[in-house]
């Protein structure tokens, strides 16, 4: 089975036919599980942050989420923040979630037969999940970092290594990893302490920065849940 890690969506190649894990890990894809978690009815993809109140302007219903710079848009009820929406009631309300790398790299691999969303929260049950779809479909997984800002994430291509860790360390179909595969899993096997990483890192900076650090301790966090989102199943991109 072939793996792959692209370091940036437009990286990915061609996804058509194949099994993607997107990871945002500090902090939109974070963000989606925890909000899964949380019970939450649905969570809507949407392209922009425009977008997302033009859905809000026909839906009076739903929430409003994202970030802009990293804070909450004016009129969003809330940002990015995976621990503001862990102590949030969110129990059958519909979340439309908008941020700047995150969400636009899960619009940009929805062509793949199927999207799941990763982070180290839920590493093992993510990859478990992927290869699971991928025998069943008897195709290779891309991993797919959403980057920051059209560039290469450390901490997204961390979280890429610790889920081709966990893929290469389960039984099944041998796994065929393409060269940034295994740059990515050196480079987890690199770090043992992904906190301090991610405060190293450009974003985790800029979260430190804007007063949401708990968020890195937060997002840092390894196996913590058995939830894994997926495009279709209480997870919707909206169109542009």
């Amino acid at each position: 089975m072939d793996l792959h890690v692209a370091f940036l969506p437009e990286e990915a190649g061609a996804l058509r036919g194949r099994i993607a894990l997107v990871i945002d890990v500090i902090r939109a894809t974070t963000s989606v599980l925890t909000m899964l978690e949380r019970d939450c009815a649905e969570v809507l993809i949407a392209p922009t942050i425009e977008a997302a109140r033009r859905y809000r302007e026909a839906h009076a219903d739903v929430v409003l989420a994202g970030e802009r710079d990293g804070r909450a848009p004016a009129g969003f009820e809330f940002g990015n923040s995976p621990v503001a929406f862990a102590g949030a009631a969110l129990a059958s309300r519909r979340v439309v979630f908008a941020t700047t790398n995150g969400t636009r790299a899960m619009h940009l691999a929805q062509d793949a037969a199927a999207v799941f969303l990763g982070c180290l929260r839920n590493r093992s049950a993510a990859a478990r999940a992927a290869l699971a779809a991928a025998a069943e479909a008897g195709t290779g997984i891309s991993v797919v970092c959403a980057g920051r800002e059209g560039r290469f994430s450390l901490d997204d291509a961390y979280t890429a290594g610790a889920i081709v860790e966990a893929l290469a360390g389960h039984s099944g179909p041998e796994i065929d990893l393409t060269d940034a595969g295994v740059a990515a899993r050196e480079l987890y096997r690199s770090a043992s302490d992904p906190a301090a990483l991610f405060r190293r890192t450009r974003a985790g900076r800029h979260v430190i920065e804007i007063g949401l650090a708990h968020d890195l301790e937060y997002c840092a966090g390894v196996d913590q849940s058995m939830l894994v989102p997926k495009m279709g199943d209480r997870v919707r991109v909206l169109a542009p």
